[in-house]
Order: structure tokens, then sequence, then C-alpha cells
């Protein structure tokens, strides 16, 4: 009778847990198919905005700073119904330059229904510009796959370069690693060199600018004949919808699991520097001095000291005038990061060819080209570098024959096509490496669709409860993107660079008949 009792037990939780993993199987299965109904819907309704430039643009980047906080949309995701049940999603804009040829232009897509937001926006701070509807995405000129002998290409993802440590607030030493090695944590609370540094805010006469964005235009306008060239800034709000209540914040300590948002983990940083500590109720209290503080206490008759302790937890802190001069300038730094608008951003740039009259038109020199290209946003308190590069084997024993760099390229090339950068459905391929080795040759014969498709079942019933993250986002603020992507004037001397003479407008509305 006891042993069926424990037979029973044993069948109820085995039945008890398969019927939870079908739970679960079913859940990721449903979000996934909700989440990809949504982009696909959303990517179906996105339109492409080209920006004409006039002549003369006397406006600093920080128009362009009004123009990107229009962007920063949180709305429509707030509700679990929304969220749950109709699969929606935080929206986001791309910020695009494309040399087609050599010859550039300024593009903006974004979802129909924000065009006359953005459009009014755009002309608001420039008024001498042309916003018109792209008659078609310009990535559609060159079709790139892994089996591709017509076309080639080379890209890069950038992202902030510099990290920081964190501690354990109860210990005061780092977080560590398996291998015993200091975790690290990105330190996107740290500013690049902006627009400001250049002092582009004082709007300075055309000979006297200094536009770090100069030097990816003149790249751009070598191209010839059947070389492109593309970059692109997918954006999205941060703080207002990134912040625990709508969706998971961005950063993640991955030795606690605890999760921040960019002004929590700045906060943290600065708590480190200031050596903020945290008192339990009951520690003994110490003077400036480090000397233990005592209180008369009557025992009997007569009054003896006892140390005195904290009645309750509380936190103290190193005063200002204790920190070193590096400690104040990064806190300073900091400050100057949070104190405008953030977002998450993705980066990329594409270097991409196909055959003009048979002949593989891939100049190689490019390539270092394109590696030192972001050199003038550095010099900062942060830096942008290279994230993930399509090329990156070292050994040649990693990919005989160049099969798995023509994969990471297609998969580069499909990401940038469609945009992708801030809801992926299966981790980064990077965390499975023996398993990409084997899909890298195994797949070869079929589509990145199959392959995407294959890796997704893999994932959802082999690591049911993992929830993949992009590693290619960095959070930046308004006046860092408006660095990154903004409307160059006459210092921009490149031939290549269409300019107009004057917008185009409607007849006003009160003209009379």
């Amino acid at each position: 009778m006891q042993s069926q009792f424990f037979i029973d037990l044993i069948l109820i939780l085995f039945y008890s847990g398969i019927l939870f993993l079908l739970m679960v199987y079913v859940w990721r299965f449903w979000m996934l198919y909700l989440h990809q109904r949504f982009l696909n819907a959303f990517n179906k309704d996105s339109i492409m905005l080209e920006i004409k430039l006039p002549r003369d643009i006397f406006k600093s980047p920080e128009a362009m700073e009004n123009v990107i906080r229009s962007m920063f949309q949180g709305g429509g995701v707030g509700h679990v119904y929304k969220r749950h049940f109709l699969g929606n999603l935080p929206v986001y804009f791309s910020l695009e330059i494309a040399s087609l040829e050599g010859t550039i232009h300024f593009y903006i897509r974004m979802h129909k229904k924000f065009r006359p937001l953005v459009e009014s926006n755009l002309y608001a701070q420039y008024p001498g510009i042309e916003v018109t509807l792209a008659s078609d995405d310009y990535t559609k000129l060159v079709h790139y796959h892994h089996k591709s002998k017509d076309s080639g290409m080379w890209g890069i993802t950038y992202g902030t370069g510099e990290s920081w440590t964190p501690f354990d607030p109860e210990t005061k030493q780092p977080y560590k690693k398996k291998d015993g090695k200091d975790y690290k944590m990105k330190a996107d609370f740290l500013p690049i060199k902006t627009y400001v540094d250049y002092k582009l805010d004082k709007d300075p006469k055309e000979e006297y600018k200094i536009d770090p964005l100069v030097p990816l235009l003149e790249f751009m306008g070598q191209m010839g004949k059947g070389e492109f060239v593309w970059y692109q800034i997918i954006i999205q709000d941060e703080a207002g919808t990134f912040n625990g209540d709508k969706f998971p914040e961005t950063f993640v300590n991955e030795q606690t699991h605890k999760r921040f948002t960019l002004k929590k983990l700045a906060e943290e940083r600065k708590n480190q520097i200031r050596k903020v500590t945290k008192i339990k109720k009951g520690s003994i209290v110490f003077d400036q001095y480090g000397n233990v503080k005592n209180d008369m206490k009557k025992v009997g008759e007569i009054f003896v000291p006892t140390p005195l302790t904290y009645a309750e937890d509380q936190e103290t802190k190193i005063k200002e005038n204790e920190l070193t001069v590096e400690e104040k300038d990064e806190i300073e730094s900091i400050n100057k990061k949070m104190s405008k608008p953030t977002g998450r951003a993705v980066i990329r740039l594409m270097y991409v060819v196909k055959n003009v009259n048979g002949k593989n038109s891939f100049n190689g020199d490019h390539v270092q080209h394109i590696l030192s290209i972001m050199r003038p946003f550095n010099g900062g308190d942060n830096s942008i570098g290279i994230r993930t590069i399509c090329a990156p084997y070292e050994q040649p024993w990693e990919d005989l024959g160049g099969r798995r760099t023509k994969w990471r390229q297609e998969e580069m090339f499909e990401a940038y096509v469609e945009r992708e950068g801030f809801y992926p459905h299966i981790p980064p391929i990077k965390t499975r490496k023996f398993l990409e080795s084997m899909e890298d040759i195994y797949f070869w014969r079929f589509s990145m669709r199959h392959r995407k498709i294959w890796r997704m079942f893999y994932e959802v019933f082999l690591y049911p409860f993992s929830h993949p993250e992009s590693n290619d986002i960095s959070v930046l603020n308004t006046e860092e993107l408006a660095t990154l992507y903004h409307f160059p004037g006459q210092v921009a001397s490149v031939p290549t660079l269409p300019r107009i003479d004057s917008a185009k407008a409607v007849a006003p509305m009160n003209i009379p008949r």
C-alpha cells in the first residue's frame, strides 16, 4: 500500500512536470507568433522618407536632437492585453545614409502613422529641406545570400566600447565570473565625443567647422559603379518603455540577474565611486577618524560608556571634497550624459557590391576604412567600437572554404534589410559555437529562413526558459545620436551629395480664387 502511494506520487509529479513544460512551450510559441505578426505588420506599413538638403544649412546638430526626441515613442504597449494578446512591441525608427554608387542620400524609415509628426519636426528645425516619400527601399538594389556569386558585402555592427566592474554592495568586492576574472558590464552612462565637444553648438562659420560625420560622407562619395555603402542607426525610446513596468530594463547583471535602466545603472556607478555603504541595524557607529562612538548608559548607579549602534538600516557615503579629481570628472561626465533623453540604438555600416559586366567590383581597401570610420566619435569618456563583425574568424581552420564567413555576412545583410536589432527570436549564435559550426555545414543548401526556423524550434524545446536579448544594443542620449546622424552644411563639400536650391511647398490655402 505504501509503495503504491509513492508510485502514484511520482507519477503525479511526472505528469505535472510534463503538463507544465507543455504550457511553457505553448506560451513561448504563442509569444513568438504574436511578436512576428506584429513585426510583419509594422514592416509592411513602414515607409521611407528621403530628405533632400539645401545648399546651406546653418543649424547645428542640436536641431536634429529635437527631431530625434519626437521619435522616442513609448505608447501602445502599456496594457497586459496589448502585450500578451496583440503582441505589441515598442516602435522604432531607422536613421539611414546610403551611398548608391557614389550618390549620397539621407533617409528616415518609420511606421506611416508617424509621418506627419516627423515631417513637421523636420521642417520646423530645417526650413530649407525637402522631404519626399522614397519610391522604394534602396536595399532592393542588391540581393546577397551565402551562395551569391554576383554580389559581395562586408559589414560591421558598432557599439559603445567602455565597460566597468560592478561591486557587491555587501562585500565591497567585484563580482567574479566562473574563470575567476572580474565581471564587467557596459558603461553606457559615459558619453562619446559629441558635436558639443567639437563646438558645433556654437554655430561657427563653415570654414571653422569640424564635423565628425564628414569622413563618413567623404568615404561614401568614393564609391563607383556597382558599389554601395549603407549606414543605419535604429533607435527607440529607452527610459519611458524599458523601465521594468512595460518591458524589462535594458541592462542585466548576469551575476545577480538584477536589471537596470541606464539611469539606475548610472546611480549604481556613482554610488560605487562615492563608496556608498549599506549599514545594517545594530551596527556600531564610528566617527570620521574611525573611532567608536560611545553612549553613556546607566548600569546600576554608575554610567558606563557603551558603543553607539544604528537604530535602523542606513546608507553612508564619503564627502564630495574627499573624491579624487578623476572620480569627480567621471561623475560630471555621467551627469552630462544623463541630462538628456536616452534611447536604445543599433548602429551598422555595410559595404555592398554587385558585379558590373560580369566583373567583381569588391574593393578590399575599403575594409580598413570601415574599421576606422567611427574614430572621430571617440576621445571622450566612451567610444564607438566594433560590436559584431561579419568575418569574426581569426584562425584559418575556423573557416575552411570561407563558408562560415558567408553565413555571417548573410545574417548581417538580412538584419540590415529587415531593420532587425531589438527583438531577436533566438540568442546570439556565438553562445552555442559547436551548434553554429554544424549548422554552417549542414544548412549550406538551405535558405536563411529555413535555418532560422530550425534554430527557433531548437531553442524553444531545449531552452524553454531562455529569453533572447540582443547584444548589439547601445544606449545613447539625443546629443550623441544627433552627432552620429545629422544634416551637414557646406563643410561637407562632397560633390556627390546632392543639394537643392529651394524647398518645394504647396500654395497657401488662403489665396483668393
